[in-house]
């Protein structure tokens, strides 16, 4: 579960991080590498590495905090969903654009 939940947080929020960090926590969660992996390929300790991790994840958890936008999202999608049947195509035409922003 938290593989996932660091891959969302950082789809929405990474480029909010320092490059390092957010390099840190690809390798480590998309890349599955470990710590000293990680640290050999920065010339640093593995003790180094688990703390950018630790501070990238607490910034993304701290991001999504104050902004919500995961939450925001997936509750514009879910009212999307309830009209989209609607037969209306200036109606189908804003939801298919409005899913297209989302996806960005």
């Amino acid at each position: 579960m938290k593989f996932f939940e660091i891959a969302t947080l950082r789809s929405y929020y990474g480029n909010l991080l320092t490059e390092k960090q957010n390099d840190m926590l690809r390798m480590h969660y998309d890349e599955d590498l470990s710590l000293a992996e990680i640290a050999e390929i920065y010339g640093v300790s593995r003790q180094a590495v688990a703390d950018s991790l630790a501070k990238g994840e607490k910034s993304l958890r701290e991001y999504d905090s104050k902004l919500h936008l995961i939450e925001k999202d997936r509750c514009i999608l879910e009212e999307l969903s309830k009209i989209e049947n609607e037969q209306n195509t200036d109606v189908q035409n804003a939801i298919a654009q409005i899913k297209r922003i989302l996806e960005d």
